[in-house]
């Protein structure tokens, strides 16, 4: 009777890592590390059909010490989708809060940030020292029936430079 042995090999290999260190990033100015956004009371009459919205209102991201190569950044914000539009960001839900509407943001040009991508590039300057990244945030009807209550919420902002 004869056996076949299969012979087991090992082999040996590198991994080699290369890349570059950059100064390419801002700090966060600290006004901007918690930013509060007061969206005022607004009548439940003015959301009609999904997509009517609120005032725009403005909010801002402030940059500072931005390294000598910093080129562009992207903003993107996280946080609980509204359950019929996925763009929008979800209010808290409780017994007396607002149903109905999800808070929308926007970018400069008042073009929408849907939660989990990025806006457009905002272009930095080779040694600008600080940026102004302007935004808005507005209620928007999602289309469910809109109910009068608190109309909170929160998201957290992520910063990607180039």
């Amino acid at each position: 009777m004869l056996l076949a042995a299969s012979g087991v090999q090992a082999h040996d290999g590198r991994v080699y890592v290369s890349g570059t260190i950059t100064d390419n990033t801002c700090s966060l100015s600290p006004d901007s590390e918690n930013i509060n956004v007061a969206m005022g009371a607004v009548s439940q009459r003015q959301f009609y059909r999904a997509g009517d919205g609120s005032a725009w209102q403005p909010f801002a991201i402030d940059l500072q010490n931005c390294g000598s190569t910093a080129s562009g950044v992207t903003v993107s914000f996280s946080g609980a989708g509204d359950s019929r539009n996925t763009d929008l960001l979800a209010l808290t839900a409780g017994e007396s809060d607002a149903s109905g509407i999800g808070i929308a943001l926007y970018d400069q040009n008042k073009t929408l940030i849907p939660l989990g991508q990025e806006s457009d590039v905002v272009t930095l300057s080779p040694g600008q020292a600080s940026a102004h990244l302007q935004f808005y945030a507005r209620y928007l009807a999602d289309g469910g029936t809109v109910t009068p209550g608190d109309a909170n919420a929160s998201a957290t902002f992520i910063l990607a430079y180039e």
